[in-house]
């Protein structure tokens, strides 16, 4: 019983460590795919005004994508594209603003070994 207690007190913290770190890389977008296309294409099929489902539709799934809900939902979705970056701005559903940034996507990685 006694050997089974300290295996599982010197295991126990690490698997747990573990596991808060993969949630954090989750939660900060840690190896987001990077799409085919360019970013100047995917910005010419939306506009302010649309829904996420027709967003959806004509980009596909993004990158990496937050929510917050609160009295309204808010979320950002971000589209990484080799020669840039698109973030795209919904309240309640609909796009709000669309944001673009030129040159290599800065997806963070990983630092554990």
């Amino acid at each position: 019983m006694i050997p089974l207690a300290v295996a599982a007190a010197l295991w126990l913290p690490r698997w747990w460590e573990n596991r808060l770190y993969r949630q954090v890389e989750a939660i900060t977008g840690v190896g987001s795919p990077v799409l085919t296309g360019s970013v100047t294409e995917a910005r010419r099929k939306i506009d302010p005004g649309r829904t996420g489902a027709e967003v959806a539709r004509a980009l596909g799934r993004a990158s990496f994508s937050v929510r917050t809900e609160g009295t309204s939902s808010h979320d950002i979705w971000t589209y990484y594209y080799s020669d840039g970056t698109m973030t795209v701005n919904l309240t309640d559903g609909i796009v709000q603003r669309i944001s673009l940034a030129y040159g290599p996507p800065k997806i963070p990685t990983s630092r554990r070994p």
